[in-house]
């Protein structure tokens, strides 16, 4: 056989097994990505709810991550309160959308929860030993809604739930403020959530410091698009898929290359699966700046204005990406100065 008799043939049977993964993809059923509780679950506030929701970013993220697709079903519903979640039938739409999506053959990637936000809301206009009695119920009634959200779903599937977060960032050690009672409707979330093993995003933490920028503050009490990113990304690292750091290739400047100009250009090809969060670029040790992308390339460019002309031991160029888990990678180059 010829060689290019080989070449085709081996084009051929590269295209036959892309045409075959290509088709399996398509025919297998597509995974289902579920969101529930109150406005916070449903996206208010981001400008389109359903592409920027939390939940919304997270199954889009997932398709990527795993190269399959994933459907996004929200049954969310602002206003809607623990005391009423099993009582107004979102916990009966949750169940159905379960209930064909296991008919379908339809795996549950996992269901964002945030339940509370009213609930607290509601003391508001209560009486202090009302707000005490309320609590009480609040309680009770998360801690029902989450045994029957974990019932209904399996306990395979990740349950992911959402505490509330403080947009005034007062302190929570004032006993009675609001602020306390905001600390107090979360340690119960945290409570009630690892007792029917779900995984906390703890948006108290998160959010601190950030009111400004991730909610409509003081204006609303919702996350704006940024804020919704944020939610999205605690929950993609406490979902932890992504354990693998990106993977990183200095293009320019070349290992071993002379240092040869004021301003050198730094590239660099960065893909990571999972998403790359931030490119940034270290000499000698010492941060210099960030890289920026370019427009779907999977590469990150810079420009470093250097030490040149200079002579001396050769220098040490990092560039280091992290992505959307937390996980970084490095890779290096020298380039050498005159003696």
């Amino acid at each position: 056989m010829t060689g290019r008799r080989v070449l085709v043939l081996v084009t051929l049977l590269l295209l036959t097994a892309s045409a075959v993964t290509t088709a399996r993809l398509a025919a297998a059923p597509p995974a289902v990505c579920l969101a529930a509780g109150d406005s916070l679950a449903a996206g208010i506030g981001s400008t389109l709810p359903r592409e920027r929701s939390a939940a919304a970013l997270l199954c889009r993220w997932s398709e990527a991550f795993f190269g399959d697709r994933a459907e996004f079903v929200n049954v969310a519903r602002p206003g809607e309160r623990a005391t009423t979640f099993r009582s107004d039938g979102q916990l009966q739409a949750l169940r159905d959308a379960v209930g064909r999506a296991r008919r379908a053959g339809q795996p549950i990637r996992f269901v964002l929860l945030s339940l509370g936000g009213n609930d607290l809301l509601a003391l508001r206009e209560a009486s202090e030993e009302d707000r005490d009695r309320l609590f009480a119920q609040f309680a009770d009634a998360l801690g029902a809604a989450l045994v029957e959200t974990r019932a209904a779903i399996g306990d395979a599937t990740p349950l992911l739930v959402l505490t509330l977060y403080d947009p005034t960032e007062g302190d929570p050690t004032a006993e009675r403020s609001d602020s306390w009672w905001i600390a107090r409707f979360n340690d119960e979330i945290r409570r009630r959530a690892e007792a029917v093993s779900g995984t906390v995003i703890d948006l108290a933490g998160a959010f601190a410091g950030h009111s400004s920028d991730w909610t409509w503050w003081p204006v609303d009490i919702h996350p704006t698009n940024a804020g919704y990113e944020a939610i999205a990304r605690f929950a993609w690292q406490a979902l932890g898929w992504d354990r693998q750091g990106p993977r990183v290739t200095i293009e320019r400047p070349a290992d071993g290359s002379g240092l040869d100009r004021r301003y050198q250009t730094v590239r660099a090809a960065v893909e990571d699966p999972g998403g790359v969060e931030q490119v940034t670029l270290w000499v000698d040790g010492r941060e210099i700046g960030t890289l920026d992308p370019l427009p779907s390339s999977g590469e990150w460019i810079t420009l470093w204005e250097t030490p040149w002309p200079s002579s001396g031991p050769p220098i040490t160029l990092e560039v280091r990406a992290r992505d959307r888990a937390g996980n970084e990678s490095v890779a290096t180059v020298q380039m050498l100065r005159g003696a």
